[in-house]
């Protein structure tokens, strides 16, 4: 059975990443290129978030991600504000995988 660290670090972010990508690019109107570089991805793999190009673990993974947390982190990401993004991914980590982290940002 995974870890909670091996569950967050295997499914909560490659599907984190996924939706974070559509949002910027999609909602914000965000380059891929800048998402790429905001997310520390490949335009590549932007455009194949943004084209629904992933595999059925990250899609099954999407619908537990916290929405408002995940527009909390792409707010603050934009803005260049680190620690706030920390924090909500931090948020939605722990939502997604219902424990308390030894690691997580206050």
């Amino acid at each position: 059975m995974p870890t909670d660290y091996e569950i967050a670090l295997n499914e909560f972010m490659p599907a984190f990443k996924v939706k974070a990508a559509e949002i910027l690019v999609t909602k914000n109107s965000m380059s891929q290129q800048k998402a790429a570089n905001l997310l520390g991805l490949s335009q590549a793999a932007i455009s194949k978030y943004i084209n629904g190009i992933y595999s059925k673990s990250i899609e099954k993974s999407l619908v537990k991600i916290d929405d408002n947390a995940m527009e909390r982190f792409v707010h603050n990401i934009s803005k260049d504000n680190g620690i706030a993004a920390q924090r909500a991914i931090c948020k939605a980590c722990q939502s997604y995988n219902k424990f308390n982290c030894a690691i997580m940002i206050k």
